[in-house]
């Protein structure tokens, strides 16, 4: 997420943020939470990188934004039900009344990272190799059948 670094977001302090796994239904499959905050600067601190950064402020080359990452783990889908929709949820605070509470957003994205379970990931990591020995195994099949039934030995001449 990308946030101004505004007075409202700075006196906001922290929030949290809901990422709900849905099914095709709208079943909550899971749940998982996770606390954010913008990083904390000094007043004088800010003067000063601002009052550095005068001329890319100016311009729009730059901007007072601050990006968060939030990384949320261990969710693992079920073979009954599959994952039809993520929903990112923004919460507000306790303390603030319906409406208020929820920090300011320039722009928000998501990145799912999926890991394939322990066979298929093995299969995926091999496949040039498990390619090779299955070739290599039907050729030698191939020549085995070849010689017994195709080409059947020559009889004992006496």
């Amino acid at each position: 997420m990308t946030l101004p670094e505004s007075e409202y977001n700075r006196n906001l302090g922290m929030f949290q943020v809901r990422v709900e796994f849905l099914s095709e239904n709208g079943q909550v499959l899971a749940t998982s939470r996770r606390p954010c905050m913008l990083r904390f600067r000094t007043e004088p601190i800010r003067l000063v990188r601002t009052f550095l950064k005068i001329a890319p402020l100016v311009s729009g080359y730059v901007s007072e934004t601050q990006t968060l990452k939030v990384k949320l783990k261990g969710f693992s889908e079920k073979d009954v039900v599959s994952t039809a929709c993520v929903k990112v949820m923004i919460e507000q605070r306790a303390e603030f009344r319906g409406g208020a509470g929820v920090p300011e957003i320039y722009e928000a994205s998501l990145l799912l990272e999926s890991e394939l379970p322990f066979l298929k990931r093995m299969i995926w990591n091999w496949r040039r190799t498990l390619f090779v020995w299955i070739s290599m195994c039907l050729f030698v099949t191939e020549l085995v059948f070849v010689r017994c039934l195709i080409i059947p030995r020559a009889g004992q001449r006496t």
